[in-house]
């Protein structure tokens, strides 16, 4: 059970990461890494995180569920907001999704961006936290398919 409690509070390391950004952004506008740095090195992390909790729970696909969880849920969210409602709650909950993934917005971005190019479909938030949380999973699942394949090869 504190294995699996574990796993979830992990899979919330992506919200203290975008509320760290955003305070540095709005301190230190001009000293931030390039957007694109940060999402390639988030992810690279979620690679390793993949890596290192694969085999905490009873099988592969229960850690990568217990992980993004968290991502899952705050995906869900953004799709009730911007969707349903057609606007973001003004309270913790509504700024918390979009720091959630505020490490991966630029390279979302650029996926959303290119598919927009190619549809003429129009672009928002509800999209690029879709991406996120894919890119999110699939990262993980690279991760923990790396550190399989290296352990049984």
């Amino acid at each position: 059970m504190i294995k699996r409690i574990g796993l979830f509070l992990i899979g919330i390391i992506p919200l203290g990461i975008g509320i760290t950004m955003n305070s540095w952004m709005m301190e230190n506008q001009y000293t931030l890494p390039p957007l694109k740095t940060i999402g390639i090195l988030f992810l690279v992390f979620w690679i390793f995180i993949g890596a290192i909790t694969v085999n905490i729970d009873k099988t592969p696909l229960k850690s990568a569920i217990l992980v993004n969880l968290p991502a899952l849920i705050m995906v869900l969210l953004i799709i009730f907001q911007g969707v349903i409602l057609g606007r973001f709650w003004p309270n913790l909950f509504g700024i918390a999704t979009q720091y959630f993934y505020l490490p991966l917005i630029n390279i979302s971005s650029l996926i959303v961006g290119f598919f927009y190019a190619l549809t003429g479909w129009s672009i928002s938030i509800v999209e690029i936290g879709i991406v996120s949380f894919l890119l999110m999973v699939g990262s993980y699942y690279l991760g923990s398919f790396l550190r399989t394949y290296r352990m049984y090869k």
